[in-house]
């Protein structure tokens, strides 16, 4: 199994996931991916200077709040957002740069880039078995052609009304708005950059303490970075890495045009350390399971889980909530193990049944043994 660490375009994935600060609450920072849960980041020791970043990059962002709306929802989790559907059909981890990037989508006719922004709003959040992805592709064919069954879609999709708003006119317009958003982009990297080279020394540990590793001894060295928590059956037999300090709490394997990549957050060393500790304490392990099924929502996502139905977008217009809010419990049932994924084409998830029962025997067990 190989790994390979591509610097540009984790640069260039930042750059654009950077104005997301705008919309985060630093006081509720793990909720951008509840790998960790708040017990866990409160043993992280830059937990303090992260939200302190957060904070600092908000008030800089600030001043370009609107034009910002123009290709970001407001929620501290977008998988509508421009650039994520521009990942999603063209992968950038050959450009240069964001310039090199978007100059190269605008080569594309207009149709062209309509065509694909529709089958990655289709797709962000789908299967990527080749089926589905074969059918979407049709689909996004014909409502480029026509326009009052794309509005009804777009009416459909999990994100805030003035960003479905947003939605339409970024696909009516992709050229246009490719320009302005070029345009911003370049408004905006002299205060990323700021933040990105008060970062490079953690992202040259990273390369040293993660990636080098992982080039030597690839799957081994993956199960033993992740203590065994992330299966190594779910990677591919070679594998891109990027990181994020704007992120540094995320792992997440993504998809980005014919691209499988693997998002390793700058502080994930770390977050797995910390969850193999809290593992380690079967009453405090037990307790995280309990509270992540306590809530009424999150129950509702499980038990669609439990009945088949593993797409975020699906279960989002099943039970009236977001798509960044099923995504985010889903990654609280992963952390918690009550879930686990499989690559196969019928399912991403399952419930780990097993690890449920034994958690109860124990609980049981626990309290018998007080008593």
């Amino acid at each position: 199994m190989l790994f390979t660490f591509n610097q540009k375009a984790t640069y260039l994935y930042d750059l654009c996931m950077f104005p997301k600060l705008l919309y985060v609450n630093p006081d509720e920072i793990y909720k951008l991916n509840d790998v960790l849960g708040d017990e866990i980041m409160e043993t992280f020791i830059d937990h303090e200077a992260h939200i302190n970043f957060i904070k600092a990059a908000k008030e800089d962002l600030e001043p370009y709040k609107d034009p910002l709306l123009g290709f970001y929802s407001e929620e501290g989790i977008g998988n509508y957002d421009f650039p994520t559907l521009l990942f999603r059909s063209y992968s950038f981890l050959e450009s240069k740069d964001y310039r090199e990037y978007l100059r190269i989508i605008m080569q594309d006719d207009e149709e062209t880039i309509k065509q694909n922004l529709i089958f990655a709003m289709l797709t962000v959040e789908g299967e990527n078995d080749e089926v589905s992805l074969t059918k979407a592709k049709i689909e996004a064919e014909y409502l480029v052609n026509h326009r009052d069954e794309l509005l009804n879609l777009i009416r459909k999709t999990p994100t805030t009304e003035n960003h479905r708003w947003i939605l339409m006119l970024l696909i009516e317009n992709p050229k246009d708005y490719l320009e302005v958003y070029l345009n911003l982009l370049e408004t905006i990297e002299p205060l990323f950059k700021k933040y990105y080279n008060a970062h490079l020394d953690k992202i040259t540990n990273f390369t040293k303490d993660t990636m080098a590793p992982l080039e030597k001894q690839g799957a081994e060295a993956f199960d033993q970075l992740t203590y065994g928590i992330v299966p190594s059956d779910v990677l591919e037999p070679e594998n891109t890495i990027i990181t994020s300090f704007v992120n540094p709490y995320r792992f997440s394997i993504m998809t980005f045009a014919e691209d499988r990549v693997v998002m390793w957050g700058l502080d994930m060393k770390y977050g797995f350390q910390k969850i193999a500790e809290f593992e380690q304490d079967s009453r405090k392990n037990r307790a995280k399971v309990f509270k992540t099924l306590s809530d009424e929502t999150r129950y509702e996502v499980l038990r669609l889980i439990a009945s088949g139905t593993t797409s975020t977008k699906a279960i989002a217009t099943e039970i009236g909530v977001s798509s960044a809010t099923v995504t985010y419990h889903i990654n609280a049932f992963l952390t918690a193990k009550v879930i686990k994924a499989e690559r196969s084409k019928d399912a991403r998830y399952v419930i780990d049944y097993e690890r449920l029962d034994r958690l109860w025997n124990d609980f049981m067990n626990d309290l018998k043994g007080q008593s």
